[in-house]
């Protein structure tokens, strides 16, 4: 019998769910997508979380042994613990405090499973590691996350930098001073927003302003470029810093890398890490929550 990890990588509008094996195999071949309801009351959130944990353990159960549970969280939330700490993030407010952790092995011990290490991890950490480790060239690459916000994660050498180079206390640079505001208010859908308002354009989300670039909309391509050279400017202090081979963006904006990625380039120069956008977010978050289980795993052996 197969060995798995199941694995969620928990947003604000979805929660994507699948198992790996210690092999690295997925169980399934496509991604379960569950509505996250995370703007629901405390009881709905966690009978939510209870329901489709038990009935994918129960599903497989007879095919595939449980090793472990891993869930890839936004922050504000305390990893070691498992306690989410959002608040005025219109996602999860009605679980702030709540130990997830407890809450899940009580659910498998009512269900009359064993006990099981339950993880908690950064998803953007989640999706650096994994990204990182879909290549084989790099030694030190950034790897970014821009939706709502701007995650983000160093990694060298395949491990997570934490310190240095201008990162704040988690490893992370959403919260570094920007245009007067933080990263965190520019790079992403709202930047976006705040460009097209600039320029007195309809702007209704990223993707449909994309496809007006790609159709050739002149404005619209002004807006992503504009956007690109943006991103360069708040991230080439850090470039300058660590000096990575390799940038990789994950998160729905970054399919459209193509049209502002020279906007990038520009301001970056003289510095050429390799620019690319993720294929797959969810499988690189999936994947590098399995690596960060695995450590886990091995030292509480030692």
């Amino acid at each position: 019998m197969k060995t798995y990890d199941l694995l969620l990588d928990v947003g604000g509008t979805e929660i994507k769910m699948n198992g790996l094996t210690t092999e690295g195999e997925l169980l399934l071949p496509n991604h379960h997508h569950v509505p996250a309801y995370a703007q629901a009351s405390k009881e709905t959130i966690l009978t939510h979380f209870r329901s489709i944990l038990l009935e994918w353990i129960e599903t497989h159960q007879a095919t595939a042994a449980l090793r472990a549970i891993g869930l890839a969280f936004p922050g504000p939330f305390d990893y070691d613990e498992g306690i989410s700490y959002m608040q005025g993030l219109r996602k999860y407010e009605a679980i702030y405090g709540v130990n997830l952790r407890d809450n899940i092995q009580a659910w498998l011990a009512e269900s009359g499973y064993e006990k099981r290490p339950i993880i908690f991890e950064n998803d953007a950490t989640c999706f650096a590691l994994g990204s990182f480790y879909q290549q084989t060239t790099a030694t030190r690459g950034i790897y970014l996350t821009i939706g709502t916000g701007c995650g983000s994660g160093f990694i060298e050498a395949g491990q997570v930098v934490k310190t240095g180079y201008g990162l704040n206390a988690m490893g992370m640079i959403y919260d570094a001073p920007f245009k007067g505001g933080i990263i965190d208010d520019y790079l992403c859908v709202d930047g976006l927003r705040k460009l097209a308002e600039v320029h007195d354009y309809p702007f209704k989300n990223g993707k449909e302003l994309a496809q007006a670039a790609y159709l050739g909309d002149v404005i619209a391509s002004e807006i992503y470029h504009t956007f690109g050279q943006m991103i360069g400017e708040a991230l080439k202090p850090f470039v300058r810093e660590f000096e990575p081979q390799e940038m990789v963006f994950g998160g729905q904006i970054s399919q459209s890398l193509s049209l502002f990625e020279d906007g990038i380039k520009q301001v970056l120069a003289p510095y050429t890490p390799s620019l690319r956008r993720s294929e797959d977010s969810t499988s690189a978050t999936l994947y590098g929550l399995k690596k960060i289980i695995e450590k886990q795993l091995e030292e509480s052996k030692q």
